[in-house]
C-alpha cells in the first residue's frame, strides 16, 4: 500500500504531523480493500482501496453519501477525502463506532427511512449515472415510474440476459406481460431519495443509533428499498410500524416485494452469474 498521497492529506485534514501508526483489515465485501488507520494523533479513518479505473465508482458514492447525510436521523458516515494515488484510488471516510443492537434498533432503522424516503424530486432518476456495486447504473431521468422501471431499471439487465443465454426465449412474453401490467400494480406515488443498494450488509448499528453506507442513490419507488431489504434477510415487524407512524406504506406493498426485487436479482446476475435467474424466473413464471 503506497500511502504518500493519504499521509500527506491527514496531516493537512488535522492540522497536525500526524503518522499512521497500525493498519487493520476489515471485511468490505468483494469488490474494494477495506482497512482503518490508526493515526498518531489517536485519530481512526475508514479507508476505502481500489485500482485507479475505480475512481468514478469512489466519486459517485461521494455523491450518494453526501446525498444521504443530514436527510433523516439515520448515521451517513462523512467523507473525508477521494485521493489519487500513482495506481490506486482511495475513499477516506469517518470511522463509525459500531455497537450491539439495541432493543430499539429496528424502530429507529424504520423511522429513518420513513424520513429519507420523504425527501423527493420533480424526476425518477438521478443527475448522474453511477453505480451498484460495480456495475454502471443508469439514471436517465423520467416523469413515471414505471417508465422509468421498464426502460432504465429492468429492459437492459433482462435483454442481456436474454442475450448471454441466461433467459430463454419462452420468457420474453412474460416479460411483455409484466411490462402491460405494472401500471396497475405500483400505486402512484412521489420519487423518494433511495439508497438504491439497502441490503442487510450495508447498514449497522453504531454508538450513535442505525448507520447506512454504500449507497446507490436516485429517486424511485420507496418501496425498492424496502424490498430488497428482505432479498437477503427480514426486516422485523418493528421497522414496519415505525415506518409507518412517519410515512404509512400503501396497502399490499409485501405482495410488490418480488417485482422490486427483479431488479437487483438481474443486476446480481450480471456481476455473479446465473444462479440468481432461478429466482427471477419463478417471478417472471406468473406473467406467462
Amino acid at each position: 500500500m503506497n500511502t504518500q498521497n493519504v499521509i500527506r492529506f491527514l496531516q493537512q485534514y488535522f492540522h497536525d504531523s500526524c503518522n499512521i501508526l497500525n493498519v487493520y483489515a476489515v471485511s468490505g465485501g468483494s469488490i474494494n480493500t477495506t482497512y482503518i488507520l490508526k493515526l498518531s494523533n489517536k485519530k481512526e479513518v475508514f479507508v476505502k482501496e481500489n485500482t485507479l479505473d475505480f475512481y468514478d465508482n469512489f466519486h459517485q458514492e461521494h455523491i450518494s453519501l453526501d446525498a444521504l447525510r443530514n436527510k433523516s436521523l439515520l448515521q451517513v458516515p462523512k467523507v473525508l477525502a477521494l485521493l489519487k494515488g500513482e495506481t490506486k484510488a482511495f475513499l477516506l471516510l469517518e470511522k463509525l463506532e459500531r455497537a450491539p443492537e439495541t432493543n430499539d434498533f429496528y424502530e429507529k432503522l424504520g423511522r429513518g427511512f420513513a424520513e429519507l424516503h420523504l425527501n423527493t424530486a420533480l424526476y425518477f432518476g438521478w443527475e448522474t449515472d453511477n453505480y451498484i456495486g460495480s456495475l454502471h447504473q443508469s439514471n436517465t431521468q423520467s416523469n413515471n415510474w414505471v417508465d422509468f422501471f421498464i426502460q432504465v431499471r429492468l429492459m437492459p439487465l433482462f435483454n442481456w440476459c436474454y442475450n448471454i443465454g441466461y433467459l430463454e426465449k419462452s420468457y420474453l412474453k412474460s416479460i411483455e406481460n409484466l411490462y402491460h401490467q405494472l401500471p396497475n400494480i405500483f400505486p402512484n406515488e412521489k420519487p423518494s431519495l433511495l439508497h438504491g443498494d439497502f441490503w442487510t450488509g450495508n447498514r449497522m448499528s453504531t454508538i450513535n443509533g442505525p448507520a447506512i453506507f454504500d449507497p446507490s442513490c436516485y429517486y424511485g419507488h420507496r418501496e425498492m428499498d424496502i424490498a430488497m431489504a428482505n432479498l437477503f434477510g427480514r426486516l422485523p415487524e418493528e421497522f414496519y410500524n415505525s415506518y409507518n407512524e412517519v410515512y404509512p406504506l400503501e396497502k399490499d406493498f409485501r405482495n410488490r416485494m418480488d417485482i422490486c426485487n427483479l431488479y437487483p436479482l438481474l443486476v446480481h446476475a450480471r456481476l455473479f452469474g446465473k444462479s440468481y435467474i432461478t429466482d427471477v424466473k419463478l417471478i417472471l413464471k406468473r406473467y406467462q
